[in-house]
């Protein structure tokens, strides 16, 4: 946005944004007169949804169906770019490509291109908004080619974007590894290259992640899937792809202390729904699971299923907690990262009253052994926060104060020490 000079009180100030038709009897309208008021009308409304960010704001759940078909609930969502996508019940068959068209607004028509079958591999399944031609319009100089249309219905497009996967997966593990794969670099404190994301996603690959390259801010993505020769999906992980709609990730010098938690918080809980929902099918097994995540909301079934495939580490009975110390185990474990499951220490709360309510946490091996219980904080070791200040100190004494990197080391591990009185 570019700076202005000298500006005064009372004075009208162009800012950025797209400019509107101003509209008197008398004057003569242009295709390029309407076309700029579709622009102002658009651009406003996806101002307003990026407003409150983006994601999934209900339903658009994607399950496998017969063959290459996947049934995609109706939902409603919104892209990185702002736009609104709120669709019915849809059957998407993976094995047949339709025509792209490129005529948008009141420009030229263009011929669409037949796009090929997807080729076997792995892939975010998005959808992005269109339009869709309805009738045909009186004209005056009897046009009926492909631009002849009398209105346009909001639409949308289903595509394959491709994931590419940090190198050594392991097969058994793959969902799970790839899980962690797709959440922000570095608890979302890390620096990203300017491009590098894209909402909630990266399009190239950070810190052993995985990535889209070609994934544009018009698309949502709704799940993760591999497919083979045929197009038919081998897995189906909706959670892996999907985040509820919430405020992203911000670059390196936004992921300010009000801010960061919040992302990483959401993407936790995504992680948690899709280890949930893996570990709950019936082909699951123990070597599918080499990461937890640091929190477990768990049903007794669930657990039960937890303890079958991954025996030990699990305490044989739940520490009971009241309502306020079992919400802030929740908030507290949203904020901690996931722990390869070797390295893990296991905790187990229920909520007073509920029996049905438990809380699975997951703590490293190397901490100070704090309970569950013990609330919004305790998280890793004194000397830890210790570490992190002494980090901060060295920096300011360099001409130019701490580096991006020191920063967000020191902000990760003060966020994790234990609770301090307040002054």
């Amino acid at each position: 946005m570019a700076t202005v000079l000298n500006a005064r009180l009372n004075q009208v100030i162009a800012v950025d944004g797209e400019p509107r038709s101003f509209f008197f009897n008398g004057r003569l309208l242009s295709a390029e007169d309407l076309t700029r008021e579709q622009a102002a009308r658009d651009g406003a409304e996806r101002r307003l949804a990026r407003l409150i960010g983006c994601g999934v704001a209900e339903g658009l759940t994607v399950a496998a169906g017969a063959g290459s078909v996947l049934h995609v609930a109706a939902g409603l969502g919104v892209t990185p770019s702002g736009a609104v996508i709120d669709i019915g019940n849809l059957d998407l068959d993976l094995s047949s490509a339709g025509k792209g068209s490129s005529f948008s607004g009141f420009g030229n028509c263009a011929a669409g291109l037949a796009e090929g079958q997807p080729l076997a591999g792995l892939y975010l399944l998005t959808l992005t908004p269109d339009w869709s031609a309805q009738g045909r319009a009186a004209t005056l100089l009897g046009e009926v080619g492909a631009c002849n249309r009398r209105t346009e219905q909001p639409a949308v497009r289903a595509r394959l974007v491709e994931v590419q996967a940090p190198s050594g997966l392991g097969t058994d593990s793959l969902r799970n590894e790839l899980a962690i794969a797709l959440l922000s670099p570095g608890q979302g404190l890390a620096d990203v290259p300017p491009g590098a994301r894209v909402g909630w996603w990266m399009r190239q690959r950070i810190a052993g992640g995985a990535a889209a390259p070609g994934l544009t801010a018009d698309e949502l993505p709704l799940a993760l899937l591999q497919i083979d020769a045929k197009a038919q999906p081998l897995w189906i992980d909706t959670d892996s792809a999907r985040r509820r709609l919430a405020t992203p990730p911000g670059e390196a010098e936004d992921a300010g202390p009000g801010t960061w938690p919040q992302s990483w918080a959401v993407e936790m809980q995504a992680l948690a729904a899709q280890f949930i929902a893996e570990l709950m099918e019936a082909k699951a097994t123990a070597a599918a699971f080499l990461w937890l995540p640091p929190t477990l909301p768990l049903t007794a079934a669930q657990l039960a299923r937890f303890r079958k495939l991954l025996p030990g580490g699990v305490p044989a009975t739940a520490q009971v907690l009241n309502r306020a110390l079992f919400a802030r185990a929740l908030l507290d474990g949203w904020q901690d990262a996931p722990l390869h499951r070797t390295a893990a220490h296991l905790h187990l709360a229920q909520l007073e009253g509920h029996p049905e309510r438990l809380l699975l946490r997951a703590t490293a091996a190397a901490s100070d052994g704090a309970s569950v219980s013990n609330g919004l904080g305790e998280r890793t070791s004194a000397k830890v926060a210790s570490a992190a200040a002494r980090i901060l100190a060295a920096g300011r004494r360099r001409e130019g104060g701490p580096s991006k990197e020191e920063l967000a080391v020191a902000a990760s591990a003060l966020t994790q020490a234990p609770d301090r009185k307040r002054r």
